[in-house]
């Protein structure tokens, strides 16, 4: 679930860094495995390469990173989504065997850090077992983690305790929290990806580590993983599905009792409903949920999970897209009852990290347009501090102060490339784009059609918060456009998909 407590994108989070491998030494509490698990834990070598999101028509350099994967029914390889996002190539290997094997991906989940991989060569399996998924483990319960953590080559197996079932933020995405498991794990790169056994059965995958503490590393439970594994049965991922609504606690006695809450009565506050949500016409601004599917929702926004309590986030996350949520509501001090299908969550501005998407713009005349999105800001070191501020309000806060509804998504002039024709520009960058020869900008395939229309023998560009124009003179655009792809050696001055 999208987890943005009363509505608000913090762009500081407990850093919490995705670690190409966990070497994690998790809890077990059962009896040891009868199967030799090393049969069906494999090495994962990628081979990937990234898009630049400043010069967007580039790319950086090809990186090379190893990480670890389970063999599970149906002869797949399980692991995590950034172990292998952005692969050009990626080659698995068993401890057994010294060949190295071709793979592909099958599904990939960036939204859950989890991918499916397969091997097409039917010798890769031999001498293989394939792991069962089990269920959550006791608090205070052993179990063992398999893969191939830096430091050697071989296959490293160890032993820790579980200490934390919560809602926790996953750090491939950037920006989604869902159920995770914490242990007081040793953590090394390379064992992302691999299994978490209790007894015969996988516990979890482990995932990612909390740099700024000791001991302390996570792994996917089985819940997201049979989320995703039932997801992706009809040869598509969907994703998680979201509630189409933020909400934030109601701890504060004397609030509850304004919006006409009883003593025992308890739950949460909209604060915003996202337009084409789930939710759009069935809650507003203002609502307390005080349950969802007939579980009570406390005031710090928790249900009874096992033996002690998590955030309500976890129902909406036991769905997939397309099913329906029940909530019980009170507004203004009257009690009914809510049901709607749940839906994907509509964006205008990409919240999250990007992975296999190459980025999208439009060059003109020197002047370089693309969507604002995160990938963007994060350009700037320290970006939640040193990006525009216009742009960081219009990120953070377009849903909550309905900014430019009207707008698709937001249109950026990244940077001006320097050329005779666009003299005197050059140092404007950053700004997001109004209109264009008096088209209004929706979405970036509006550019290009707007620069077919000059005004006058001109090019008039106006941007948010400027005064004057940028004006480019129509008559010399062709010639500029050919002398900018020669000179900065742009192979395409527009990518739109």
């Amino acid at each position: 679930m999208l987890c943005m407590k009363g509505n608000r994108l913090n762009g500081i989070r407990q850093i919490i860094v995705t670690v190409l491998a966990l070497f994690v030494a998790l809890p077990c509490a059962g009896a040891e495995s009868r199967l030799d698990v090393s049969r069906a834990t494999v090495k994962i070598i990628r081979t990937a390469i990234q898009p630049d999101y400043n010069l967007p028509w580039k790319m950086k350099e090809p990186e090379t990173s190893v990480g670890s994967g389970a063999i599970i029914a149906g002869k797949k390889i399980l692991t995590n989504a950034h172990v292998v996002s952005d692969a050009t190539y990626i080659q698995v290997k068993k401890e057994s065997d010294p060949e190295l094997y071709d793979a592909t991906i099958l599904f990939i989940a960036h939204d859950c850090d989890l991918a499916l991989l397969d091997v097409s060569d039917p010798n890769f399996y031999r001498d293989t077992v394939q792991l069962a998924l089990g269920g959550l483990p006791e608090l205070r319960s052993k179990v063992t983690t398999y893969g191939y953590p830096m430091g050697g080559s071989r296959i490293s197996i160890t032993e820790g305790v579980t200490s934390r079932i919560e809602i926790g933020e996953y750090a491939h995405s950037g920006s989604m929290s869902f159920l995770l498991i914490q242990t007081d794990a040793a953590i090394n790169p390379g064992n992302s990806g691999g299994p978490v056994m209790q007894g015969d059965a996988i516990a979890g995958i482990a995932f990612q580590a909390n740099i700024h503490s000791d001991n302390i590393g996570y792994l996917i439970p089985t819940p997201i993983i049979r989320h995703f594994l039932d997801d992706v049965r009809d040869g598509r991922y969907d994703g998680f599905p979201m509630l189409g609504a933020f909400t934030d606690s109601l701890e504060n006695i004397s609030f509850r009792r304004y919006l006409g809450m009883k003593d025992g009565q308890s739950g949460v506050i909209v604060t915003v409903v996202v337009p084409g949500g789930g939710a759009e016409g069935h809650l507003r601004p203002g609502d307390v949920i005080t349950g969802i599917d007939s579980v009570p929702i406390a005031s710090d926004g928790t249900i009874r999970f096992k033996q002690g309590r998590i955030y309500y986030s976890y129902v909406i996350d036991t769905k997939q897209v397309g099913e329906p949520v029940t909530l019980d509501v009170l507004r203004k001090g009257k009690s009914f009852t809510v049901r709607y299908p749940m839906r994907s969550y509509p964006f205008r501005i990409s919240w999250f990290n990007e992975y296999e998407t190459m980025p999208r713009y439009c060059i003109f005349g020197g002047l370089v347009f693309q969507p604002l999105s995160k990938e963007y800001l994060m350009t700037w070191d320290k970006w939640w501090h040193n990006a525009d501020r216009r742009l960081l309000y219009y990120y953070q806060y377009h849903i909550s102060d309905a900014l430019f509804p009207e707008r698709k998504e937001f249109v950026v002039l990244n940077r001006v490339l320097p050329d005779q024709a666009n003299t005197y520009l050059t140092d404007l960058h950053d700004k997001a784009v109004d209109e264009i020869n008096g088209v209004k900008i929706m979405r970036l395939e509006d550019v290009p059609e707007a620069f077919k229309k000059p005004r006058n023998g001109y090019h008039v560009i106006r941007l948010d918060g400027t005064t004057f124009p940028l004006v480019l003179k129509a008559s010399e655009m062709d010639a500029a456009n050919r002398r900018i792809c020669e000179k900065y050696s742009i192979p395409s001055l527009i990518r739109l998909q």
